[in-house]
């Protein structure tokens, strides 16, 4: 028999990380036992067809609103309200319901619940009215400042039958809302349960320090950073590559997500005027797989997005991580290179340089702790996964 699988996440969006995580857990699901048919459910499917090679469909009614601004607040209810009819409807079609890692659970720096956030509970609540089994697998989540976020996150969480988290924090910021957490599961982040075998490095990356630039979060949680935020990270990290640029380094900008592109397209072009062509470059992975070829075998990575720097961990390349998030902070710390991190919104560059020097100075023994760190994170989820995936099983045979 057939056991038909529903992953809901965003995904398809010009997210590497998102997509890779659904990618790791479609393999582990056609891996293992019985025939699974999966099926992705997001607000893009199409992008999600293309990036995942599975069925996908909307996880939005078929309704938009173009109506005066003053009724905007009354369409989203409406809005709302539609996506929950239509989410009970797809609920019904299948055996369980995933999510499939990601930072589903994210709100900024203790910023207002966001979509995701309403769509996790929405999609909850659907399952719950047609009995069919719901799993967070290994997502991740962020500190929760404001009172609706915490409620919202709360009534989500009573609404999975099983929930699983990829890091301590994030175990801690549901708890933080009233959630007993007790029983919930503790795994890491479902890509690094890829195989233990670091890719073969490409001569061309031998010697390449790669940079992921980030469209900088707001400091304060707000929707957007401020154009002075803006401005101040692009100009620091500017500054790196063009200190690295021009002490002969070879400096490669490596893009994850779409949001970042214009940032990396601004860095380069102001530090590659007037130098050797190839000196600096940027790289636009399409997916995981290329983004680790990107990665393997370089000196070193300096990043802020989360998947590029597991991406270095799961090829044995220490990196200095620019945080913006909490979740790097803890990868960062977990991996053994907490020691080299500097503040997102508060750097500058020669901070983020002397850094740099000190993590190259112990690549070697640093490269080793990082590798011990992916051995470790793939156990950690494999066994986090076979725990998720047993009790979903034991919710349908008892239904």
């Amino acid at each position: 028999m057939t056991t038909r699988v529903a992953l809901f996440a965003e995904l398809g969006v010009s997210s590497i990380g998102n997509d890779a995580s659904a990618a790791q857990v479609i393999r582990l699901l056609e891996a293992g036992p019985g025939d699974v048919e999966v099926t992705v459910v997001s607000r893009e499917p199409a992008g999600a067809r293309r990036a995942l090679g599975r069925p996908a469909t909307s996880a939005r009614a078929r309704w938009s609103y173009s109506g005066p601004g003053h009724a905007s607040g009354a369409a989203k209810g409406v809005r709302l309200a539609l996506d929950l009819v239509h989410l009970v409807r797809l609920a019904g079609r299948f055996d369980a319901v995933v999510v499939p890692g990601t930072g589903a659970l994210e709100a900024g720096q203790g910023g207002p619940p966001r979509g995701t956030l309403l769509s996790l509970l929405l999609v909850g609540v659907a399952a719950r009215c047609r009995a069919t089994p719901y799993g967070w697998l290994g997502v991740g989540g962020s500190r929760y400042s404001r009172r609706l976020t915490r409620w919202v996150v709360r009534a989500a969480a009573a609404t999975a039958d099983v929930r699983s988290y990829r890091d301590p924090l994030t175990r801690e910021s549901v708890a933080s809302t009233g959630v007993d957490t007790a029983r919930d599961v503790l795994m890491g982040d479902v890509v690094t349960a890829r195989s233990d075998v670091p890719i073969p490095a490409p001569e061309e990356n031998r010697g390449v320090v790669v940079v992921s630039v980030i469209d900088v979060p707001s400091a304060v949680g707000a929707a957007w950073a401020t154009d002075t935020e803006r401005e101040r990270y692009r100009r620091e990290i500017g500054r790196v590559v063009a200190t690295l640029v021009g002490r002969g380094e070879r400096v490669r900008v490596v893009v994850s997500d779409a949001a970042d592109v214009a940032v990396a397209r601004q860095v380069v072009g102001d530090v590659a005027g007037g130098r050797a062509p190839g000196s600096v470059e940027i790289r636009t992975p399409r997916d995981f797989d290329e983004l680790l070829r990107e990665l393997a075998g370089v000196r070193a990575v300096i990043g802020s997005r989360f998947h590029i720097l597991v991406g270095a961990a799961l090829d044995r390349v220490p990196f200095v991580t620019v945080v913006h998030a909490d979740k790097v902070r803890v990868l960062a710390e977990d991996a053994g290179v907490g020691a080299y991190r500097v503040d997102a919104h508060s750097f500058g560059a020669d901070e983020l340089v002397e850094a740099f020097d000190a993590l190259t100075g112990k690549r070697d023994a640093l490269s080793r702790d990082v590798d011990a760190w992916a051995l470790r994170a793939r156990d950690r989820t494999l066994r986090g996964y076979d725990e998720v995936m047993s009790r979903i099983r034991a919710l349908r045979e008892a239904s």
